[in-house]
């Protein structure tokens, strides 16, 4: 278990907001990728900060509306990167390394969803950078496996033209907490 610990501002001048960063996507998105082949598609839920000091944390604060073809093949899976400007891409906010298991952000939810649902996730978390380059946040997202399917962001497979289906809107705010 990783545990970050943030200063509260005012009692010894750690975590003070530097800066915010948000960015709400209201249009819709489809990912045919398969999470078991360790393949995720990009989104377009992402947002970048450059932090002012190397010291400085990012709080990553994320909702994101998920649907999907069935609650079986192409039940929605998510996960986020933290790519450096110039450096390197990684995954953050992931589960451990178990084996077969597929190191993730969201479950599949498999139970709940269904070609005319809409899941909505929520994420809040602290990344370490390191960095004064620009870090940008990104959710991918893919299907859990098997042999076909769809996944959705802001909207559900079905998504007929009637008062029935929703489409919705998922943001990304960046938090930089200096130290």
């Amino acid at each position: 278990m990783a545990l970050s610990t943030i200063g509260i501002a005012g009692t010894s001048g750690f975590g003070k907001i530097g800066q915010i960063v948000t960015t709400t996507f209201t249009g819709t998105e489809s990912a045919t990728s398969k999470a078991s082949d360790g393949s995720f598609t990009d989104s377009s839920v992402y947002a970048s900060l450059t932090p002012s000091a190397t010291s400085s944390k990012i709080m990553v604060m994320a909702t994101i509306n998920a649907g999907s073809t069935s609650s079986s093949n192409g039940v929605h899976i998510g996960r986020f990167t933290q790519a450096i400007s110039g450096g390197s891409t990684t995954n953050v906010f992931i589960g451990d390394a178990a084996s077969n298991r597929v190191r993730t952000s969201s479950g599949r939810g498999t139970a709940s969803t269904n070609e005319n649902t809409i899941l909505t996730h929520g994420f809040n978390f602290v990344i370490s950078p390191s960095t004064t380059s620009a870090v940008t946040v990104k959710y991918q997202f893919a299907i859990r496996g098997g042999s076909s399917g769809t996944a959705y962001i802001n909207r559900s497979d079905t998504d007929s033209d009637t008062t029935e289906y929703q489409r919705t809107a998922s943001s990304i705010t960046l938090m930089e907490i200096l130290a």
